[in-house]
């Protein structure tokens, strides 16, 4: 047996917990008051003529122009907002990004309804501040008049200090090979694959396919040796019982949950699983853990609401059992002192490109419309850093953007709901509603800080950029010298193409691709080939379980 499979063998998963009776259940939650009055007042509202007016043929063309547009304007607008980026203060442009976008709140109601949302995102959904700092007020019925009130400046110019880490909104960066103290850093990453299928069952009077989702985790280990990368595997390839407790979803789960806490469910399994992998392979193995960790995927879960994470369902346990494994990966990497970074394609934020946006429509361009369609995060990242002279031929030298801080408080969408300096008379209340233990909800709290930023990989915008999101403890050192190193295994797990996470509207089309650290697409193929691999064996299991079963009726 290899080494592989004897570090496979030792490994022990956690077990799911198992069906409860859901009488029981009902009994252990509470419904929660709804004040209708504060969602009323805080909707927006349209008037029949704004419907009657609205046509969405003429939206969707806006939207596919604005993409065009974009990209056309690639190697002139665009290049001309990348060199003066490189000069200005983030702290500033977002403060003045943000007073303007008040200004045109209150003075334009055809713009506002769009403006606010856009505001809500960078300012509430992407920076964490609370109501008490900025906050969008919706006209009364009728109305036409939008406030934002309050607009505590100087809480926000606060605010804006203690979360972005940069000199300028962009920043060149250059590999520093004393980063890792003469060392060549061992590089680990991970991802989990989803597998949905189905078993033929032979019934006597019909036949029917009895679906079933499985989810698996890989992982790899990059080592440079005589400057030649080698990668090794890391995987469980026995799906024994004690290992598909967490890995199998069955039909169960589809009768006993609603659609939507069913989706959710298997989105939390699959944190769950990778959760599970990267404590047990990458942050505590048996043997020597990575420096560095560039696991596929964000760092936060899928499912981060207490909300849910309180639910008496199988929902509720998956959500539980990720936020608990989370918390293992985080500790464990701050008293081993890893750098724990997630490697994110599916970026739904727009906290760089909304300011990109108005930068192009203030300072370089007036036709440019700023707010009608804004691309998000990646794919404005991904034109804005893509650029022949400034990304040298072997990633030696790049361009990055300003760090942003971001915690799972933010995430958690507490900053709307609760006051962050006293969270716990927050929590008290939800405890007072549920028997189970909030305690690792609250511990995430206080320890679920990341930073987040892009970095340019290739000289042409042909391919996607992922957003880097990592793990923020003081122990670790500082943010500037974590980007640094991470930016340095670059030079040894070179960005490779992944053609797998593409996005494309028909077969016919030409898919999107990232680009992506070699090291993380080595994980997403060696997961998903184990997972293609455990599927197969977990239908000859059933089918053979159900033929012992139909051999003892006769």
């Amino acid at each position: 047996m290899d080494k592989n499979n004897r570090r496979a063998k030792d490994s022990r998963w956690g077990i799911m917990p198992r069906r409860r009776n859901p009488q029981q259940e009902s009994q252990n939650t509470e419904q929660l008051s709804l004040d209708f009055g504060s969602i009323i007042k805080s909707a927006t509202v349209f008037s029949r003529e704004d419907l009657a007016s609205y046509d969405p043929v003429t939206r969707t063309i806006d939207i596919m122009s604005r993409i065009v547009d974009s990209e056309r304007a690639w190697n002139t607008t665009i290049e001309l907002a990348r060199n003066q980026l490189l000069e200005k203060d983030p702290r500033e442009l977002y403060l003045e990004f943000l007073t303007d976008l008040k200004g045109t709140i209150e003075q334009d109601s055809t713009k506002a309804p769009r403006l606010s949302r856009l505001l809500e995102q960078v300012a509430i959904r992407g920076f964490g501040m609370t109501y008490e700092q900025i906050r969008v007020h919706n006209p009364r019925q009728g109305g036409t008049g939008w406030r934002v009130d309050p607009f505590n400046k100087e809480s926000i110019s606060a605010h804006l200090e203690k979360h972005i880490v940069g000199k300028y909104f962009l920043n060149l960066i250059s590999a520093d090979d004393s980063i890792w103290n003469g060392v060549v850093p061992l590089i680990g990453s991970s991802d989990v694959s989803q597998h949905r299928s189905a078993v033929p069952i032979p019934a006597p009077f019909f036949r029917r396919r009895v679906p079933f989702v499985l989810n698996n985790s890989a992982g790899t280990l990059l080592k440079v040796e005589q400057g030649k990368p080698e990668y090794e595997a890391l995987f469980d390839p026995r799906p024994d019982d004690e290992l598909l407790q967490w890995m199998l979803i069955d039909p169960s789960y589809q009768e006993e949950l609603e659609p939507e806490h069913y989706q959710r469910c298997l989105a939390s399994a699959m944190d769950v699983g990778q959760y599970k992998f990267d404590h047990r392979y990458l942050l505590k193995p048996d043997y020597k853990p990575p420096n560095i960790i560039l696991r596929d995927g964000s760092l936060f879960p899928q499912d981060a609401y207490l909300d849910n994470f309180i639910l008496a369902n199988r929902r509720g346990e998956f959500t539980r059992e990720a936020i608990r494994e989370l918390i293992n990966c985080l500790t464990s990497a701050r008293d081993a002192g890893i750098i724990y970074c997630g490697v994110a394609k599916s970026v739904q934020l727009k906290v760089y490109s909304a300011l990109v946006d108005w930068y192009i429509s203030k300072y370089i361009d007036k036709r440019w419309v700023a707010g009608n369609y804004t691309l998000n995060d990646g794919q404005a990242m991904t034109l804005l850093l893509s650029s022949p002279s400034v990304i040298s031929d072997n990633l030696r030298e790049t361009i990055c953007t300003c760090m942003i801080r971001r915690s799972f408080t933010t995430r958690a969408n507490l900053n709307t709901k609760a006051d962050l300096n006293d969270l716990n008379s927050y929590f008290s209340h939800y405890e007072n509603l549920s028997s189970f233990n909030i305690q690792p909800f609250r511990q995430l709290c206080d320890l679920g800080h990341l930073y987040m930023f892009f970095m340019g990989h290739c000289k042409s915008p042909e391919l996607l950029l992922p957003r880097y999101d990592f793990f923020y403890h003081d122990s670790l050192g500082s943010p500037e010298s974590i980007m640094k190193k991470i930016f340095y295994s670059l030079q040894y797990s070179t960005p490779d193409i992944d053609e797998d996470h593409s996005f494309m509207i028909d077969k016919k089309d030409e898919p999107v691709m990232f680009l992506i650290p070699s090291v993380t697409l080595q994980a997403h193929n060696f997961s998903k080939n184990l997972g293609e691999f455990i599927t197969e064996q977990t239908e000859d299991r059933i089918m053979a379980r159900y033929i012992s079963y139909l051999s003892q009726l006769t």
